[in-house]
Order: structure tokens, then C-alpha cells, then sequence
């Protein structure tokens, strides 16, 4: 009993740590980068967190693994999300690729899986959040084009365009699946002194495999490749068109399912002029990345009123002196973005460990259980005998026969209780 009793102690410290205190230490392993405010705006930015549904598995199209499936995307996000959270970001934004099989679902489905992404990104009412439509939200191209599904995206997260004001930046929200239909970019307000982010699903063109930084996963660069309702990357005309008629600063990107940094030059009204682009990775461990994260980015609010204060005075003073204007480009030049990867928990390892964990405890279980039926089977008399020889195979078969308390069956029994208490911690997350 007792040998029992540690076992199922110990499997509920492993539950306990993989599913409560590895996401509550997110906020101490991840912090915003530091700018030179100390006031500076905070936007965590998340990327396909694709809620899992029937069209996502071929073997899950239905009944309790489909459900399964669910709970464990569902759960995970919404731990993982909650700790996001608990960093205090003034903005949530989302790069697309919101819910996965989209184009697939009736309205009714459709109202459902809305529930389903509202519960697991639940947000308090201050928190600014804005929403850029993805591939699998809208469709990309014939038969997977879905007009319904674009009228369902702009009634409940965001139109095709906007651009709003967001702590001194214009944030310019941009549905890229359209413009592989449009290459025209037009209809954005002109802001010649305002610094502007563009929110993009598909990122832009470069060339294949461009080197993407330190912080991706694959070895490998985004190549262009396309398919049913996909293409990762826009094409080069429409990016050329994109980058003259925004004339965007910083850019978020999604759809890679990982993390890229990269660099666009592009000819503009001042000259040659820089845009960062962030292709981010995705914030589910079920989309073919075993490392899930989230981009934690901080904005110098002070330095961006300062360097629109400086443009504005060289365009108002046509006089200026050389000195005023060196002084203006230093200004300028100067960092007024900041960005951080924080990976989130690795799920699916948690997975594979609870999994060899369970199969070599029930493994465990068996040998016991023959080895008690062995030491229950030995005549007394020819024991005595034996152990008054002190032969070492008999001694040990005595220590088993009294400490024989994990049979086959408590195995089971145990595992059962551990089985639940997973299930308890996981319907205690759903339920908060």
C-alpha cells in the first residue's frame, strides 16, 4: 500500500508540475524588452493559434478523440494565454489563422467554435485588441475562397483595411489574402511624420531561404511554396505595391508557424527607406511546431512623439540648419521598438513523458505481479532451509512477498487515479 501510495503521490508531482507551475513561471522567464520610456506601450502579438476541429485530423473527425483533441488545444492556449496576460499588455494582436477549418464550417458550427475562441482568448475590457484575417479563416483562392467567411471575419474581428491610432503609431491592418486578388494598396490616410506598423497574415516577398535569425526553429528560411489555400508568401509585385503605398516601419507576420526576422529595403518619397519585418510563430502546440510562443513587443512611446516632433518642425522650417538637421536624423535613427520570443510550455514533450511515464508504471506493475505469484509459490519448509543457507535468491524473494503491494491491479487503479486527476486539472482550466 504504502509503495502504492508514493506512486500515485509522485505522479500527481508530475502532473502538478507540467500542468500548473510550468505555465505560472512564463511571466518570470519571459519580461517586455526595455526602451528608453519607462512608460513604454506593450503588445503581445499571437499567431495561428488555429482552434482545432473536425476538418483538422483525417483520424479525428468526430466523437471523443475529436473532443480529446479539443480539450488539450483548448486548455493549453487558455493556460498559456492567461499568463500572457498576467504580463499586463496594453494591446493583444492577433496575425490570423484564428480558428483552422473555417472555410468548412455552417453557421451554426461556426457560432460555436466563435464560443470556443472567445473562452480560450477571454481578454478584460482595457485591453486593446485588433485582429488581421488568415488563410484559413477566409479562404485564399478557388474552391477554398469563402465570401460567407470573410463576411463572418469582418462582423465579429475586423475589416479587410483599417488603420488606427494606437499610442502614437498608426497601425495599419491589411488583409493579404486580398491583395493577391488586388495588387492596389490604396485608401490608407497619409501620415508623412507618423510612424506606422503593418499587420499582415501572409508575410512579404523575399527571397527563398533568406537567412531569418537566431530565434527560429528550422535550419531553414521561409521558402515560397503554394496549395490548396495556401501560399507563404506574397507575391513581389504586391509586396513592392505594399511597402510604396503604406510605407510601413515595423511589420507583423504570421502564417510560417515560425519565428523570422528580415529586413525589406524599398525606394520611398524620402529615399530608401527600412521596414522590420516579424514573421511570428505560432501560439499552438498542435500546428506542426513543438515550440509554441508568443512575440511580447514594446514600443518607445516618448521617442516616437519625439522624432514626429522633429519631422514636423523640418517640414514646417524649410531654413533648417545643418546642425538642426544631423541633430533630427540622429533622432530618428534612434530604436523605438523592442521585441522578445517567449516560448511557451512544450506540450507535446509533456505529452510523449506522461505517456512513457504511464506505459513503464503498468510495465512496473506486471513484473511486481509475477514476481509475487512467484514468491507465493515456494514451499515453506524448503524456504526455511534455503534461508538458513543465506542463498541471496530466497532472501530476496522474502522482501518482495512483504513488500508486494503494488499488484497488477492496484497498477491500474493507481494509473486511474492519476488519469483523473488530469482530467480535474484540466476541467478546473476550462472552468476559470
Amino acid at each position: 500500500m504504502l509503495a502504492k501510495n508514493k506512486f500515485v503521490v509522485l505522479s500527481g508531482l508530475i502532473l502538478l508540475y507540467h500542468e500548473v507551475l510550468v505555465f505560472l513561471s512564463v511571466p518570470y522567464r519571459c519580461s517586455w524588452p526595455t526602451t528608453t520610456c519607462p512608460d513604454a506601450f506593450r503588445a503581445a502579438v499571437v499567431g495561428d493559434p488555429q482552434l482545432t476541429d473536425r476538418s483538422s485530423y483525417w483520424f479525428a473527425p468526430s466523437g471523443m478523440m475529436l473532443w480529446l483533441i479539443e480539450q488539450l488545444s483548448d486548455v493549453f492556449m487558455k493556460k498559456s494565454f492567461r499568463q500572457v496576460l498576467a504580463m499586463r499588455p496594453h494591446a493583444v494582436l492577433f496575425v490570423g489563422d484564428l480558428m483552422d477549418g473555417t472555410v468548412r464550417l455552417t453557421d451554426e458550427e461556426y457560432e460555436q467554435e466563435l464560443a470556443r475562441f472567445r473562452h480560450v482568448f477571454s481578454m478584460p475590457p482595457h485591453v486593446q485588441r485588433l485582429f488581421v484575417a488568415g488563410n484559413h479563416d477566409v479562404g485564399i483562392r478557388s474552391p477554398a475562397l469563402c465570401p460567407v467567411c470573410r463576411r463572418r471575419f469582418e462582423k465579429h474581428f475586423a475589416m479587410r483595411k483599417y488603420a488606427k491610432e494606437m499610442s502614437d503609431l498608426m497601425v495599419v491592418g491589411m488583409d493579404s489574402i486580398q491583395v493577391f486578388h488586388n495588387t492596389s494598396i490604396q485608401g490608407f490616410p497619409s501620415a508623412p511624420c507618423q510612424r506606422k506598423l503593418l499587420l499582415s497574415h501572409v508575410p512579404l516577398w523575399r527571397e527563398s531561404d533568406s537567412p531569418c535569425g537566431a530565434t527560429r526553429g528550422s535550419a531553414r528560411g521561409i521558402d515560397y511554396g503554394q496549395g490548396f489555400n495556401y501560399e507563404n508568401m506574397l507575391p513581389r509585385s504586391v509586396t513592392e505595391n505594399l511597402l510604396r503605398d503604406v510605407a510601413p516601419d515595423l511589420i507583423l507576420s504570421g502564417d510560417d508557424h515560425d519565428h523570422c526576422k528580415h529586413v525589406h529595403l524599398y525606394p520611398s518619397a524620402e529615399g530608401h527607406k527600412e521596414a522590420t519585418e516579424i514573421t511570428v510563430g505560432t501560439f499552438s502546440w498542435l500546428q506542426g511546431n513543438p515550440r509554441p510562443s508568443v512575440v511580447l513587443l514594446s514600443i518607445s512611446t516618448c521617442l516616437l512623439r519625439k522624432q514626429k516632433s522633429h519631422c514636423l518642425r523640418r517640414l514646417s522650417n524649410a531654413t533648417a540648419t545643418h546642425v538642426d538637421e544631423a541633430r533630427q536624423g540622429e533622432v530618428s535613427k534612434e530604436a523605438w521598438f523592442d521585441y522578445r520570443v517567449c516560448p511557451l510550455p512544450r506540450q507535446l514533450g509533456a505529452v510523449f513523458f506522461y505517456l512513457s511515464w504511464l506505459a513503464s508504471s503498468l510495465l512496473v506493475s506486471f513484473a511486481f505481479h509475477l514476481l509475487c505469484l512467484e514468491s507465493q509459490s515456494f514451499d515453506i519448509k524448503k524456504f526455511e532451509e534455503k534461508l538458513k543457507k543465506k542463498e541471496r535468491h530466497w532472501r530476496v524473494l522474502l522482501k518482495v512477498r512483504r513488500a508486494c503491494a503494488l499488484t497488477w491491479k492496484d497498477g491500474i487503479r493507481s494509473s486511474s487515479i492519476i488519469l483523473l486527476m488530469y482530467g480535474c486539472i484540466h476541467l478546473l482550466a476550462q472552468l476559470s
